[in-house]
């Protein structure tokens, strides 16, 4: 990256004032502006999220999405998550929460192409979800576009550490993110208020009974036609003479369907021969593709500080059965890399008594540039999100002043909760790996 500037050559804009990018802080932040937002919300409510939990602050939100249907005739509200998870555990699955606001709201619930056949026979409840799933989580309002890496769930609003940020006042990208939402759920099951569903009229080809080519691109065409729909590429103006100070890049990444734009951003970002900068990286699982962890430990000359869940802070500790041991393959994973990366890398764990870390992103300084940017969404860098399931980013690049002071301290107050990774972390007993989960490791690490 000669400049951060070139990392954005070709790829579609939204202008925007910086003052109206919002960073919030907290899961209790991020949970009281969905409730203002849904309580404001006259025109529309688009919600894609992987699920929808069950307990009291989740009701709340229903509750209250319910409540704005009945207060505005006129408000237009979908719904998106995913077909596996969120039809898992029956009578409190994400479906049978969400089935009293049909038909005055429309349901959407994506089925991943590739769970066919014998496939879709055998393979149980939750395990099934490695095949791949819904990922996008993007929360539009009226013209307000919250895009987060967090889920509508309990710990999500409580002790589940994540980033949200909320674009106020763009009615240009809240359209292109609802067409997004629109062009996955036209090729999706409905939720009807029975609990039942059926594929969206929409759909001409069935997502597992039908060829798997013929829905790919079917889905695919519809998912170009809503990128193309965004203005031509300007190049960002950073001497004073653009009407905008701020501009935002949505990159779609959908690698079962050949819509690869995180991807290619990402390879373009990690190979950058620029030692002037400095990236920093977080995802509460450490798993990155082969790619770019030859890339970051091998070919770039830019400084890097990556920031990952300890074990204690992964999502998946003390989990039951086979899940209890996610914790200690990620490990591996981890040492892995550190055994490898250059010296201007370092790695960092998040370790926080009572919460989980979940947060992801990227953040890009140059003190060649004036630009500051930063990577928001949903996809954590590994296999699964290249190439499994459904994300979606945002590039923010910024050259107000505020905006970059503001996105370096977001990442400073997530750096507060962590250690650097030495050699001897490996070998400290809450770093422990069975010896099975090194021997199948390798194996097993892209479905995770």
């Amino acid at each position: 990256m000669d400049d951060i500037q070139d990392l954005t050559d070709g790829l579609r804009s939204v202008a925007i004032d910086a003052d109206c990018v919002k960073i919030i802080e907290t899961p209790q932040q991020f949970y009281e502006i969905l409730i203002k937002l849904t309580r404001g919300a006259k025109e529309r409510v688009i919600l894609s999220t992987l699920y929808l939990g069950n307990g009291t602050l989740e009701r709340k939100l229903v509750n209250e999405l319910e409540e704005a249907l009945i207060r505005c005739p006129e408000l237009r509200m979908n719904i998106l998550i995913d077909y596996l998870r969120g039809t898992r555990e029956g009578e409190k699955s994400s479906a049978a929460i969400l089935k009293r606001l049909t038909p005055r709201a429309a349901v959407y619930l994506f089925h991943t192409p590739h769970l066919r056949g014998l496939l879709k026979r055998f393979l149980p409840e939750r395990t099934n979800e490695i095949v791949g799933l819904q990922h996008m989580k993007l929360y539009i309002f009226d013209d307000n576009v919250l895009i987060s890496g967090a889920n509508l769930s309990d710990s999500y609003f409580t002790c589940r550490q994540d980033r949200y940020v909320l674009i106020e006042g763009s009615r240009q990208l809240a359209d292109f993110f609802e067409r997004l939402v629109d062009a996955v759920s036209s090729c999706s099951y409905i939720l009807k208020s029975d609990g039942s569903m059926e594929i969206d009229p929409r759909c001409e080809v069935h997502p597992y009974r039908e060829k798997l080519c013929d829905y790919a691109a079917l889905i695919r065409a519809r998912v170009l036609n809503v990128l193309d729909s965004l203005p031509s590429a300007k190049p960002f103006s950073v001497d004073g003479t653009s009407d905008s100070d701020t501009r935002v890049y949505p990159l779609v990444q959908m690698g079962m369907f050949s819509v690869n734009q995180e991807n290619d951003f990402l390879t373009q970002l990690f190979s950058s021969q620029d030692n002037s900068s400095t990236l920093t990286l977080t995802s509460g699982y450490f798993n990155f593709i082969d790619d770019y962890g030859c890339l970051i430990s091998k070919t770039g000359k830019y400084a890097m500080n990556i920031l990952f869940a300890s074990p204690q802070a992964n999502g998946f500790y003390n989990g039951s059965g086979l899940s209890g041991y996610v914790p200690s393959l990620y490990v591996v994973v981890s040492e892995l890399f550190f055994r490898t990366m250059r010296s201007e890398v370092r790695m960092f764990e998040y370790t926080r008594p009572g919460w989980t870390y979940h947060a992801k992103g990227l953040w890009i300084e140059s003190s060649k540039s004036p630009l500051s940017a930063t990577l928001v969404g949903s996809s954590n860098y590994g296999y699964r999100s290249v190439h499994r399931d459904l994300e979606a980013q945002l590039l923010i690049v910024t050259s107000n002043e505020h905006l970059k002071n503001r996105l370096k301290s977001e990442h400073s107050r997530l750096m507060e909760w962590s250690s650097i990774v030495e050699a001897s972390t490996f070998l400290r007993p809450d770093h422990a790996v069975p010896r099975w989960v090194r021997l199948f490791a390798r194996y097993i690490r892209n479905f995770f």
